[in-house]
C-alpha cells in the first residue's frame, strides 16, 4: 500500500504493521462490508452463512447482536487468532451465561473501542476486559479496558463506584 507520508492513513498503516498482528484486530476491518465479502470467497459454501454472521457480528456497527453457539463453532476455523479470542469473549457475554450482566451494551462498547483499551490504547485482545463504569449499578455503562488499566481503576474505586477508603 502506498500512502502519502503525512496522512493519517500512513500513520495508521505504520502502527498496524509494527503491532503483533496475531493478537490485534485491524481497525480498517470495521464497517468494511467489502472486506467481509472478500474473505467469504475463501470459505466453503457450507460454512458461508455462519462465517458471514460471525464477521458481521465482529465488525459492523449495525451487525448482529447475538451469535448462536452453532454459528460460532462453524465459523471459528475461518477466523484469525485474534478474532477467535474476541468472538469467544463476546459470545459468552451476548448469548452465554454472562448475558444478564453484560448483553448487547458489551458488544457495542467493544466495537466502538475497536477492540482496544479505551484508556491506554493497548491493542492486544488477550488482555481486554469490561469495566462497569460506576460499579455494578443498574444503568451503569461499560468501558473496554486492558487488564492493567482495569486493575488500576479498581484500586482507585470500589465495586460501587465510590473512592476506595484506605485504612491504616
Amino acid at each position: 500500500m502506498l500512502f502519502p507520508l503525512s496522512t493519517p492513513y500512513y500513520e495508521q498503516f505504520l502502527t498496524e504493521t509494527t503491532m503483533n498482528s496475531q493478537n490485534t484486530i485491524r481497525t480498517w476491518r470495521f464497517n468494511n462490508a467489502r472486506d467481509i465479502d472478500r474473505r467469504l470467497l475463501r470459505v466453503p459454501e457450507a460454512a458461508h452463512s455462519s462465517v458471514q454472521t460471525a464477521l458481521r457480528y465482529l465488525y459492523l456497527d449495525d451487525g448482529p447482536r447475538n451469535l448462536k453457539r452453532r454459528q460460532l463453532k462453524e465459523a471459528e476455523q475461518y477466523l484469525d487468532d485474534a478474532e477467535g479470542v474476541v468472538i469467544r469473549w463476546l459470545q459468552t457475554r451476548t448469548n452465554g451465561h454472562l448475558k444478564k450482566s453484560y448483553g448487547y451494551p458489551a458488544l457495542r462498547c467493544a466495537r466502538q473501542a475497536r477492540y482496544r483499551c479505551e484508556k491506554c490504547g493497548n491493542s492486544d485482545v488477550r488482555v481486554l476486559e469490561f469495566d462497569h463504569i460506576r460499579g455494578r449499578v443498574a444503568g451503569s455503562g461499560l468501558d473496554c479496558l486492558c487488564a492493567n488499566c482495569h486493575r488500576i481503576k479498581s484500586r482507585e474505586l470500589d465495586w460501587t463506584g465510590q473512592k476506595q477508603r484506605r485504612e491504616r
